[in-house]
């Protein structure tokens, strides 16, 4: 906002932080417009800044940062990405608005980076998924989350190299195709999931008649490739090398899985 001044007393890096706040906290733009800079203000350079704001400025951007969070890929948002998560959610009575201001206000948006390569930081869906994660209450909605999620960490790594984000997501290995996770989920969550994942029939039999599943994602030269797996197929994520784990990756190889 240009017609923001840096007060004497403000650094670069306060300054950054107090035009975060204002962008970020709705109650304290409102406050700013009916009270006034001294009323918000620390101190003398922050009433410096803060005398100079131009409030339908302020508004407009911060109307726009919240769009852009929203909608952080080509084409894409977050609304498209959680599409079930955020169906329970509105289930439980949650709006997709107050969902951005929660995020907006919590530590985990700090963790993400509006504009790569500005410095390291997550991708916006993993950020939002650890925010929705937080207060995830039900089995299917964490189970869900975290489905959601793969999927766009996995399309990405198929799509984008190099990353313009790190992943903290753990358990995702390196193969000779790319990269595979496993994940364990509630047969419940995973039956909800099934219609759009074009499982194999034995796979969907296999998932019928137990309580847990294993659920894998892998990257391959044709794109993501993710379901329910046998005991057989997860033995390839075991962590101790062993005869059972290296039949297992073969096996996947010769499917172009690993």
């Amino acid at each position: 906002m240009s017609t923001v001044e840096p007060g004497a007393s403000l650094d670069g890096e306060r300054l950054t932080d107090l035009l975060m706040r204002l962008l970020l906290d709705a109650d304290l733009r409102a406050r700013l417009a009916d009270e006034g800079a001294e009323a918000v203000a620390a101190d003398p350079g922050e009433l410096e800044c803060l005398a100079s704001v131009d409030l339908a400025e302020l508004d407009t951007t911060a109307r726009r940062l919240r769009s852009q969070v929203w909608r952080p890929g080509s084409g894409g948002s977050l609304g498209t990405t959680f599409p079930r998560s955020l169906r329970l959610l509105q289930d439980a009575g949650a709006t997709e608005s107050g969902l951005l201001t929660g995020f907006l206000g919590s530590p985990h948006f700090a963790r993400f980076r509006l504009i790569p390569y500005t410095a390291p930081g997550l991708s916006a869906e993993e950020a939002f998924a650890s925010y929705l994660l937080d207060d995830a209450k039900s089995e299917l909605l964490r189970d869900t989350v975290t489905h959601e999620l793969m999927i766009t960490l996995f399309t990405s790594l198929t799509c984008e190299q190099p990353l313009s984000f790190v992943i903290e997501a753990e358990g995702i290995v390196p193969t000779d195709r790319g990269h595979a996770a496993l994940r364990a989920y509630a047969e419940a969550s995973a039956a909800t999931w099934r219609a759009a994942a074009a499982e194999r029939p034995e796979a969907t039999e296999h998932a019928a008649n137990a309580e847990a599943v294993q659920y894998a994602y892998f990257t391959t030269s044709a794109g993501l490739a993710h379901g329910v797996v046998s005991g057989r197929v997860a033995a390839a994520f075991e962590a101790e090398p062993s005869d059972r784990r290296e039949t297992a990756r073969r096996a996947l190889a010769r499917r172009g899985l690993w």
